[in-house]
């Protein structure tokens, strides 16, 4: 990777070790020395006692590749907030399908922000300018999008996020397992400490990190996730309607009803036992009536009811869907059934993102 940039300046493409995407560099800027310690030793050095399965990253682009690379299973979430990186950060999160990647700020709603250059190291970070041109999402409504209740990991590194030592946040923070502060072995300062406070946090170190582990979390069970749609994964058989139906990403669709009778898509998988059901639900903002999503389970080949669970979703509304199943051993017939609830026939498009066996 050095040997790749040397002499050079520019946007350069590499290769590494296990990857199936490339990777992108500017040549002449210390983003290979960035991409060597994040992926040879940044997934390593975080010494996780639990597997993630949603991680946020704030400010390290190649950090977010190389957990998304190390969790396969696990929903990244990549926030690059200097405008600046905004390409660079994109040619190298697209690739892959579980990152979410955010040019944005988070932290305060609409407050404002200007970039500002250390004259000595030359690194960038974020600060309060009232007459900044870079606007912060609100931290809640960007978890609310992503359809995050709750989180295992947040890696941020402090000049990426101003409003991290803010107590307004302290609700949102509270929302992930462990948190993880960029310090580059210098101190934390003592504002941002008070934000995680004993007993409801522990506080650890490692030699580039501060660590706050949520005290309401104890020893968590090995995740038994299994999605049961994957248009790039392993062939299910699938009945699609003949309308009102496409698919959003990999791991998604999207159903509209569009007449009397409701708009069904039916998935054949092999159910081990799980004991709940999820998925991520969102109706987009159209005017319309609410929707009525169906899930039905039945035994393949009999058609036997296993179990059925309904649930109403107004326009613009995202949920974080979960229910819990009776134990069942084999092929299960999964049907997704939307209808308008007014019963007009008509509705706007509803997401189904991740659905997935626990």
């Amino acid at each position: 990777m050095r040997a790749a940039v040397a002499g050079r300046i520019g946007l350069v493409c590499v290769a590494w070790p296990g990857f199936a995407h490339p990777l992108w560099l500017r040549a002449g800027s210390g983003d290979a020395e960035a991409a060597i310690t994040a992926l040879r030793d940044g997934v390593a050095g975080l010494d996780l006692p639990f597997l993630p399965h949603r991680i946020m990253v704030i400010g390290d682009g190649y950090l977010a590749v190389a957990l998304a690379a190390a969790f396969p299973a696990a929903a990244v979430a990549s926030i690059e907030p200097v405008p600046g990186r905004a390409r660079l950060h994109a040619l190298n999160t697209l690739p892959w399908r579980r990152i979410s990647a955010i040019h944005n700020p988070v932290g305060i709603a609409g407050a404002r922000l200007a970039v500002m250059t250390d004259p000595a190291t030359g690194a960038e970070r974020l600060v309060p300018d009232p007459r900044g041109d870079i606007v912060t999402l609100g931290f809640e409504p960007v978890l609310r999008h992503l359809g995050w209740g709750e989180a295992d990991l947040l890696i941020v590194d402090p000049a990426a996020c101003p409003d991290l030592a803010n107590p307004a946040i302290d609700g949102v923070l509270a929302a992930f397992r462990r948190v993880m502060i960029h310090t580059g072995g210098t101190t934390i300062p003592s504002d941002l400490i008070a934000r995680f406070p004993p007993p409801a946090w522990r506080a650890g170190t490692m030699p580039s990190h501060a660590v706050f582990d949520r005290a309401a979390f104890g020893p968590q069970p090995v995740s038994r996730r299994q999605p049961v749609f994957d248009i790039a994964g392993d062939p299910l058989a699938c009945t699609l309607p003949g309308r009102g139906w496409r698919p959003v990403g990999d791991t998604g669709f999207c159903l509209a009803p569009a007449g009397e009778a409701p708009v069904r898509l039916t998935l054949r998988c092999f159910a081990a036992g799980p004991a709940a059901f999820e998925a991520q639900l969102r109706l987009l903002p159209a005017p319309g009536p609410a929707l009525r999503l169906a899930i039905g389970f039945a035994a393949a080949g009999s058609g036997r009811e296993i179990h059925r669970a309904a649930h109403e979703i107004r326009p613009g509304e995202t949920r974080h869907w979960r229910f819990d199943l009776p134990v069942y051993f084999g092929e299960v017939d999964i049907s997704f059934e939307v209808a308008a609830r007014d019963g007009t026939g008509e509705g706007g498009w509803l997401e189904i993102r991740d659905p997935a066996f626990l």
